[in-house]
């Protein structure tokens, strides 16, 4: 039988879309990680009477309006979600820290698994994700091994040998980065590597670049009326026949390829003018890259970053939302309201 739990969603008050959460204490089952106040309901008692009973001995804080919103589950606990109005300040007893956090704010924090999908519901919902701007290699389609390819063939061309793993570790910084660490800092000879490695690319087929599994299905999920999807990519606009091919072209609405002559990401010039064009604002907009310098741009422009990290190759790269594979996508960056019967 599963355990009932009744949990808030607290805000500070009815104009305020502050929400309070707390920081689970040492020794605690999921210590140091958020979660939303409440606590496991006695024989007999309804979710919302456990849950006034709960804030008030634990942190001494008195409530109004409660009304469920929402019931998820995990670990063998049932919760039913709560929001309420705080009609004082709460005090910290057996939390390791208290914080009245923005809805977005949440999801920098680290939460208990059952409360997770909820705070990022909240974060989400209010206003929704409607501009997702994309990188092209690594994320709409798996380039890389065609890549990895065309480099090392230059390289030979030059006389520098590079395995596939080298080439692949240095790629995913970024190719300029790859061509200073294969030349040694020499620039006559990074010059005419690149102009190789462009001249091996021209022979880049859309057979050579599938779609990364999952990303189909991620655009039909997320193409709702509303939503619009930019590309941001420093590869030609090659990349666009190889999209058209690949029956993708379609959903988007507007791009910057390499012949625009933006600045190279990280620099957030390209996303920014995307935005200005479109009428976009910060917060309804993402960035989704398999790169650090992907999710450097995001933020850059003020923007949400959402890592589609396939390898787990950057374990400890910043970003607000995190994929491992595509399919995740759309759970992601458009939650449904958790719901379990």
């Amino acid at each position: 039988m599963m355990i009932e739990v009744s949990a808030g969603i607290i805000r500070i008050r009815r104009d305020d879309s502050r929400i309070l959460v707390c920081q689970r204490g040492e020794g605690r089952r999921n210590a140091h990680l958020w979660e939303f106040p409440g606590g496991k309901r006695e024989a007999g008692e309804s979710a919302a009477d456990c849950l006034r009973r709960e804030l008030l001995e634990e942190l001494s804080l008195p409530v109004d309006g409660l009304r469920e919103v929402c019931t998820d589950a995990a670990q063998g606990i049932r919760f039913t979600f709560m929001e309420g109005i705080a009609l004082g300040e709460p005090v910290r007893t057996e939390h390791e820290a208290l914080r009245f956090v923005h809805p977005r704010e949440m999801l920098s924090l680290p939460f208990c698994p059952a409360d997770e999908p909820v705070a990022r519901w909240l974060a989400l919902q209010n206003p929704p994700l409607t501009a997702f701007f994309w990188d092209y290699d690594g994320t709409l389609v798996d380039s890389y091994p065609a890549m990895v390819r065309f480099l090392a063939r230059a390289a030979e061309r030059l006389g520098i040998r590079v395995s596939e793993g080298e080439a692949i570790e240095l790629m995913k910084h970024s190719l300029p980065h790859a061509i200073s660490i294969l030349c040694r800092g020499d620039a006559d000879m990074e010059t005419r590597l690149m102009a190789a490695f462009r001249e091996e690319e021209t022979r880049m087929t859309p057979a050579d670049t599938p779609l990364l599994p999952g990303i189909r299905e991620a655009f039909d999920a997320l193409s709702v009326p509303g939503a619009r999807h930019f590309l941001v990519t420093h590869n030609s606009r090659r990349a666009l026949d190889t999209l058209k091919a690949h029956g993708l072209l379609d959903f988007f609405t507007d791009w910057v390829t390499r012949e625009n002559a933006f600045p190279r990401k990280p620099d957030p010039a390209a996303i920014l003018a995307l935005m200005r064009r479109h009428g976009i604002q910060p917060e309804e907009a993402v960035m989704i890259g398999d790169r650090p310098l992907d999710m450097e741009s995001g933020s850059a422009a003020g923007i949400l970053t959402c890592l589609l990290d396939t390898d787990g190759r950057f374990a400890d790269t910043p970003c607000a939302l995190r994929a491992s594979r595509a399919g995740e996508l759309p759970a992601l960056l458009a939650p449904k309201k958790p719901v379990i019967g």
